[in-house]
């Protein structure tokens, strides 16, 4: 009980799983070897950096093949049309000439860009003498000359392309010489700088080819370097996906978390209005109860929401303060919002307000409860390490509330979003059908909740374990119920909504 919560080698001639668990709410690899994965009409697989790598030079190859260049110079012409490599294609194919003048390709190139080491003064001419047009030095050690016959000191290039590339985060730019449309290309830019420098441009050069890519999206997990490529539909599914290194995320909008079942336009505008009210009376509101009897100030400690007054000993629900002696673990009773009734002085801006608190307030107890619960876990593994020196119980059998914590935060994150769901929805039969399958989940979460609340005893610990296990499979059945309805009704049309979506 709770008293409240890859490109070249050499120049032009370069040719360069996620597995689930059987529980897992992301369904079964496809091929397990692969890493690929198939939940309810998402597919997607996971590709590691170096993977990445692999298949964007298999992309160059193949454009390559077909229009008849080096893959360096199909590298800046797929970056001129954006990596729409179709397009490219299409247009090389009515007009070559075209497409490389419009790219800034010069029409009889110099052989590949090299440095050009000077001959020591003595050994010189009058007609070899040279001056860089950007530093003005008469004798640099070393001339270095683009395929476009613009030629500058080694040491200008190096701090140009050095500067483009770290200071202003391009892999795509343009010959030093004021006018000149010719691009840079990778072999130079290998040339010119070091390693680190190098792999950098790499990598901005993946972000440039993910980011032109509708399939492919990079996990959105801080020091994460995986990409997922899905086709999925934001507005007929809620794509989540998950990384080769387990991280959940939407692939819709980008969000670092689990928004099902609202779709991503949606969820964006819910957290775009979360975010508005952060920090003011309403979320201080959603953080803090009074008690109904004695009007003590009361914050939550636990994730369940049956609440005791330590001062005057008086047991409600954390959600609509109704006596728990009535109101039970029936979440039926304070999971649906209830038009006010008339009022003259209520105007529209307050009930929308009313309204919007509810849901609002619902959400965020979901939130706070999941870290609750979590502490709750973490404080009785201490008990059950003193335990596991007395019982004959193996450290896997004594995982059970840490699997029943894993699953409650698996719910309640849905359930968070059921009610941002709900809140959209237009009233009437379905979204009544809706609330019962989310009051079902919600009361069998509380219920695995409170034993979460129960003391752990050395005597007691067996049955404790075999009904924390029991409900904790029940609440992963309510809780697929949830997801495979709302993902039904998405894919049927058959949500309506009280904004547009399209």
């Amino acid at each position: 009980m709770s008293d409240d919560e890859d490109i070249p080698s050499d120049y032009y001639d370069s040719d360069d799983a996620i597995l689930n668990d059987d529980d897992s709410d992301f369904g079964t690899p496809i091929e397990k070897d692969k890493g690929k994965e198939e939940r309810r009409g998402v597919q997607y697989e996971s590709f590691s950096a170096s993977k990445l790598h692999d298949t964007l030079g298999e992309d160059l190859r193949n454009v390559a093949s077909i229009v008849g260049l080096e893959t360096p110079i199909v590298s800046i012409l797929l970056q001129h049309f954006r990596w729409n490599r179709d397009r490219l294609i299409e247009k090389y194919m009515d007009s070559p000439s075209r497409v490389l003048q419009d790219a800034g390709e010069p029409p009889n190139a110099s052989p590949p860009s090299s440095p050009v080491v000077r001959p020591n003064k003595r050994a010189r001419r009058a007609e070899d003498e040279f001056i860089c047009e950007i530093c003005c030095d008469t004798d640099p050690d070393a001339v270095f000359r683009l395929r476009c016959g613009h030629a500058f000191c080694k040491v200008c290039w190096q701090t140009y392309v050095v500067g483009k590339i770290k200071s202003e985060g391009q892999c795509f730019f343009r010959c030093m010489q004021e006018g000149c449309q010719t691009a840079v290309d990778e072999p130079t830019i290998e040339q010119l700088v070091d390693e680190a420098c190098f792999a950098r441009y790499r990598e901005l050069l993946l972000q440039s080819y993910v980011s032109a890519q509708p399939r492919l999206r990079f996990c959105p997990h801080p020091s994460c370097t995986e990409t997922v490529s899905c086709s999925g539909s934001a507005l007929t599914e809620v794509p989540t996906v998950q990384c080769g290194e387990g991280h959940a995320f939407c692939f819709g909008c980008g969000l670092d978390a689990d928004h099902r079942p609202l779709i991503c336009k949606l969820a964006s505008k819910w957290m775009s209005s979360a975010r508005d009210d952060a920090g003011t009376a309403q979320w201080i509101k959603a953080n803090t109860r009074t008690c109904p009897r004695c009007q003590n100030n009361i914050e939550k400690s636990g994730g369940c929401n049956r609440i005791l007054c330590r001062q005057c000993k008086y047991q409600f629900c954390w959600l609509c303060m109704r006596n728990w002696d009535v109101h039970g673990y029936n979440n039926a009773v304070c999971n649906v919002w209830k038009e006010p009734d008339p009022d003259e002085d209520m105007t529209t801006a307050k009930a929308n307000l009313e309204r919007w608190l509810f849901y609002f307030d619902r959400f965020n107890n979901h939130e706070l409860s999941t870290r609750l619960d979590k502490e709750l876990c973490e404080r009785a593994a201490e008990k059950m390490d003193e335990i596991l020196k007395t019982q004959q119980m193996s450290w896997i059998e004594a995982k059970f509330m840490e699997n029943a914590v894993d699953e409650l935060t698996k719910c309640r994150a849905t359930l968070k979003w059921t009610y941002a769901m709900a809140y959209f929805l237009v009233p009437g039969n379905q979204k009544h059908i809706f609330e019962d399958i989310q009051a079902d989940l919600e009361k069998a979460v509380e219920e695995l909740s409170q034993l979460l609340e129960e003391p752990v005893e050395e005597d007691t610990v067996k049955i404790l374990r075999q009904r924390m296990m029991d409900k904790t499979v029940y609440v992963r059945a309510r809780h697929e119920v949830v997801l495979h309805d709302t993902a039904d009704g998405l894919a049927e049309g058959r949500w309506e909504w009280t904004i547009p979506i399209e």
